[in-house]
């Protein structure tokens, strides 16, 4: 009895002292260390592998929209692409500099347009396939938005669905993908404010 409450002891003062394992005076026994060792590095493994590099499922759309180019790499991870230009607003006609990064994530890509210095037009194409157009609430709430059942676009198109203001951005389009399937939903295309339209 003395024997299992003192190897019960000095499992679990092994176990929770720290990341690795020592026997550091080599008084244990053997049966017990190996025990320990292998209980240690069955649960790094599950740590390490249960880590993924970039997941929007935990990230949500308000977390990026509005937000510096800096900030959003912080969130998404270094881009996988970078793209610069001019932007043409379609109230003032007048040009702006753009960057355009796109970051891969585990629910799709992320296509993020920097204007005035900000997260303004942001795409993402859901890495699950969707249903044009019966899927769309669905492809807009796989990508972060908050969006109740039956709610209607404001504005129908053969390429694509205006659903207006959701989650309090300026509108959010669900765009058929015509370019791979068009049976299924592109991207779901979010403009955060009025004057990035």
């Amino acid at each position: 009895m003395k024997r299992s409450l003192y190897i019960l002891t000095v499992v679990a003062i092994l176990t929770g002292c720290g990341p690795e394992f020592k026997d550091t005076n080599g008084t244990m026994p053997n049966e017990l260390k190996a025990s320990v060792e292998q209980e240690h590095n069955t649960s790094a493994v599950k740590s390490e592998s249960s880590t993924p590099e970039s997941d929007l499922s935990s990230i949500t759309i308000s977390e990026i929209a509005g937000k510096p180019e800096a900030d959003v790499t912080a969130l998404l991870g270094k881009p996988t692409a970078t793209e610069t230009g001019e932007w043409t607003s379609l109230s003032t006609e007048e040009k702006t500099p753009f960057v355009r990064h796109t970051y891969k994530a585990d629910t799709g890509e992320i296509s993020v347009m920097f204007i005035e210095g900000v997260a303004a037009r942001i795409e993402v194409r859901p890495s699950e396939a969707f249903k044009y157009p019966d899927d769309a609430i669905k492809a807009m709430r796989a990508v972060g938005l908050t969006v109740e059942d039956g709610v209607a676009p404001e504005r129908e198109n053969p390429l694509y669905l205006d659903f207006g203001r959701v989650d309090d951005f300026y509108n959010v389009r669900v765009v058929k993908d015509v370019e791979g399937n068009p049976e299924n939903v592109g991207y779901v295309k979010i403009v955060t404010e009025s004057r990035f339209k």
